[in-house]
């Protein structure tokens, strides 16, 4: 029998808690959300200070790299006006979004959720969530 591995609280905590040890350590306030495989939130936290709005967009960013089994800024050039992917964002009803920030967390090869950033700007974002990945998922 195939082993299902999947989003435990634990697992979330750890993850969120790499991305605010990263965005203290490079000055920033940010919202940090983690879901599961299905989009639906593990654990979220916005620092304190941290834009109100961050939480609603890292919320989008996990959902998104979640559901498209993609980083979100693997979306970004495409849905640009006149590219192909062009009214993503507006066809899933704002639901999914695509600034740089979000990436899925793989185990054993398969996606189990996501983790997210919003706050600072995108490069920060995404390397705050890449700093949270290298720090506590097991390697690939």
């Amino acid at each position: 029998m195939r082993q299902v591995f999947d989003m435990s609280r634990e697992l979330a905590e750890r993850l969120a808690g790499a991305a605010e040890m990263q965005a203290g350590a490079i000055g920033i306030l940010v919202a940090v959300a983690v879901v599961d495989r299905g989009g639906h939130p593990v654990v979220a936290v916005r620092m304190d200070g941290a834009a109100t709005c961050a939480w609603a967009i890292a919320l989008s960013k996990a959902e998104t790299a979640a559901a498209t089994l993609a980083p979100t800024a693997a979306w970004y050039a495409s849905t640009q006006p006149g590219q192909p992917d062009w009214g993503f964002h507006t066809a899933s009803a704002g639901r999914y979004t695509c600034m740089p920030g979000g990436l899925p967390v793989i185990v054993a090869g398969e996606v189990i959720g996501a983790i997210s950033i919003s706050g600072g700007e995108s490069a920060q974002d995404a390397a705050c969530a890449e700093a949270a990945l290298r720090a506590v998922t097991p390697a690939a």
